[in-house]
C-alpha cells in the first residue's frame, strides 16, 4: 500500500520522481540539494518500509516517487497534491513557504 505511512509527513511534503527521464534531469541531485535546504537526513530512509524523511521541525518532508507522467519536464515534483515540472530548489523553496 504506497499511501500506508509509519511515520507522519511534513506540513509540505515533496515527492520527487525518481524515473528514467527525471533521473537524467537530475532529479537524485534535486533530492540532494532539498535534504541540504531543508535539513534533512535520508540515511535512515529506504524505498519501502521508511521512503519518508522528515526535517527535524517537522515541517518539510520528501521521498523519491515513481513516474508522475510528466517525462518531458523534468525533474517533476508534487508538493503536497500540486504539481511542479523543471523543478529546482529556488521553486521548491516558493512552494514550500508560508
Amino acid at each position: 500500500y504506497p499511501g500506508f505511512r509509519q511515520y507522519a509527513p511534513g506540513k509540505y511534503h515533496i515527492r520527487v520522481c525518481r524515473t528514467l527521464s527525471c533521473a537524467l534531469e537530475g532529479s537524485a541531485e534535486l533530492m540532494d540539494q532539498l535534504c541540504t535546504e531543508f535539513k534533512i537526513n535520508r540515511s535512515a530512509s529506504d524505498s519501502h518500509h521508511h521512503p519518508i524523511s522528515v526535517s527535524p521541525c517537522g515541517k518539510y518532508s520528501v521521498e523519491f516517487a515513481e513516474c508522475l507522467a510528466s517525462c518531458g519536464t523534468g525533474p517533476v515534483c508534487l508538493v503536497n497534491d500540486s504539481f511542479y515540472e523543471a523543478v529546482d530548489v529556488k521553486m521548491m523553496r516558493a512552494a514550500c513557504s508560508d
